[in-house]
């Protein structure tokens, strides 16, 4: 028709495939779940493993409607917690350490930028916070997953006898 524009049909969708973050308006902040602080994510990576503050970190980008973002996560976030893992056993002990501190913080700094402020949001319009109890057993969860995992590592190449 004249006057209109026409269709690119290579252009990117206009839409967002994760939806809105935070409903519109005052007071609509609030998720209908409670999250995970940046603080409890950084200490689940420090304790725990990589994994751990991957798990709590996507978990809250599913509270908040960003299943895309939290697929992303625990894909990219897996491939990490191994990556990290290789890398530590083969290099010296006292390495390992920094190593682990710094990743910790890494998580923290992650958590704060991508999620610090719908967190922020949530809590104020008066939305939970996970329980501390919670991210012991993920830490502890994942911490004998990946001493099993290593232990079968250890036995099917003869390291342990």
């Amino acid at each position: 028709m004249a006057g209109e524009a026409p269709i690119n049909p290579y252009a990117p969708p206009a839409a967002s495939i994760d939806g809105p973050a935070l409903a519109t308006g005052p007071g609509n902040d609030r998720f209908d779940r409670p999250l995970f602080s940046a603080r409890q994510i950084g200490v689940a990576a420090f304790f725990g493993t990589v994994f751990a503050g991957v798990l709590l970190l996507q978990w809250n980008f599913r509270v908040m409607r960003q299943p895309g973002s939290a697929n992303k996560t625990l894909g990219l976030g897996l491939l990490a917690s191994l990556a990290l893992i290789a890398l530590l056993l083969v290099l010296p002990r006292p390495v390992s350490t920094p190593i682990n501190i710094a990743v910790a913080f890494a998580m923290n700094k992650m958590a704060a930028s991508w999620q610090g402020d719908a967190f922020f949001k949530h809590t104020i319009a008066g939305g939970a916070r996970r329980s501390n109890w919670v991210v012991f057993g993920i830490i502890m969860a994942t911490f004998a997953a990946v001493m099993v995992g290593m232990m079968a590592i250890f036995l099917a190449i003869g390291r342990l006898d």
